[in-house]
């Protein structure tokens, strides 16, 4: 009797978190009451080309700033009746960001625009009423598509898809636990903070975390082992390590299937380059192209020439750094930080900072509040070189 309580316990404690973590509202019906159907042929392209293709739309071409718009006017749809969307997509590329554009009829000037997860080939859903914008009457809904940033090189990321069909439905227990899936289950692009496995890669406003249910469902299963089955001591800590290795298979299998279509994405890139040739085909052009010019200007430099790069990005900022190795390179901040003074010589790189110039007539590099005496050894687009003459203020 014990088992059948502890049994059930667990089935209903694993709906209730399910639920909760879905967002779930108990009076929601099983399934939409209402459904509002955009096939895909029912869009028009904004940016990019494409033709109708039956009751599809297929995308072959991409517009300004390599991205591909797809967009469908609606009749001021009121938001909080149509939470859910659903949408589907035939060979969307590994290589593209996929994201949800809509207007609202208060503000017809204003663009929202929220990441969605890769669609891959089947029916993918997601819950827009966790977006704080999703509110009001909804005048125009539609799909962007383009490289994801920093990781996909512009030019190499497009291929031809198609947009098969999409749907606004009200909510449901269907629809939420459909969304949750997607959520957990589905492909989010790379993004800097991809690293750290236990973290959110994007800041879509998404469902509980998977990592956060996994731990409150171990603690059940533990808490209902010692109230109702009574295990204690040793029988209790066997079931607790069983538990725990459970879920973390799970957060596992998980954190492979993500990086098993990273990986691919990957492979679609760069496979058939050789290694000398990848480096070529970088997401990050732009600053690839900048490290190189600024290799050649300072290819008759000794070694031991101390290089103090800035820049207004952080990620353009560590990826000259990495591209430039291996000079014996820095990051101002820190280098100014550590409070030592600069041997005369020293290069000072500003890449991509329109609040630094050098002045020509006082011979100085001003930025940042702080002045820099230097003489201009190269000033090029995005690139300001400039070789440090004494010590910093």
């Amino acid at each position: 009797m014990r088992r059948v309580l502890f049994g059930v316990i667990v089935l209903v404690g694993t709906l209730v978190l399910l639920a909760w973590a879905a967002g779930l509202q108990p009076s929601s019906p099983f399934s939409p009451e209402q459904r509002l159907s955009l096939p895909g042929s029912g869009f028009r392209v904004v940016m990019g080309a494409g033709a109708e293709d039956d009751d599809r739309l297929r995308i072959g071409a991409v517009g300004e700033d390599r991205t591909a718009l797809q967009s469908v006017v609606l009749n001021g749809i009121d938001a909080d009746e149509y939470r859910l969307l659903r949408y589907r997509f035939e060979q969307f590329p590994h290589t593209l960001e996929l994201s949800v554009v809509f207007r609202r009829a208060d503000a017809l000037d204003d663009v929202h625009v929220v990441s969605l997860p890769w669609p891959g080939d089947g029916e993918a859903a997601f819950d827009l009423g966790n977006v704080p914008e999703w509110q009001g009457r909804i005048v125009e809904l539609g799909f962007a598509e383009y490289p994801t940033p920093q990781v996909v090189p512009p030019l190499q990321g497009f291929k031809p898809f198609t947009l098969v069909e999409a749907a606004l439905l009200s909510r449901s227990w269907t629809g939420s636990f459909a969304a949750l899936r997607t959520d957990w289950l589905g492909n989010w692009p790379w993004s800097q903070r991809s690293v750290h496995a236990l973290g959110r890669d994007t800041d879509t406003p998404r469902a509980q975390s998977l990592v956060l249910c996994l731990v409150l469902w171990i603690a059940l299963l533990v808490g209902a082992a010692a109230l109702v089955l009574r295990l204690r001591g040793r029988r209790l800590v066997g079931a607790a390590v069983v538990a725990i290795v459970a879920g973390w298979l799970v957060l596992d299998l998980q954190w492979h299937a993500g990086l098993r279509w990273r990986h691919e994405a990957t492979r679609t890139l760069f496979a058939d380059y050789a290694w000398p040739e990848r480096e070529k085909h970088a997401a990050d052009t732009e600053i690839l192209e900048a490290a190189g010019t600024l290799r050649a200007a300072l290819r008759n430099e000794p070694a031991s020439t101390h290089v103090i790069v800035h820049s207004s990005s952080s990620f353009a900022l560590l990826r000259m750094i990495y591209h430039v190795l291996p000079m014996n390179v820095a990051v101002l901040a820190q280098a100014m930080q550590a409070g030592v003074a600069w041997p005369a010589g020293t290069i000072i790189v500003v890449y991509d900072d329109d609040t630094w110039r050098y002045d020509a007539t006082t011979r100085m590099l001003e930025g940042g509040g702080s002045v820099f005496p230097g003489d201009l050894v190269l000033q090029r687009g995005a690139l300001l070189v400039v070789r440090y003459k004494g010590a910093p203020p």
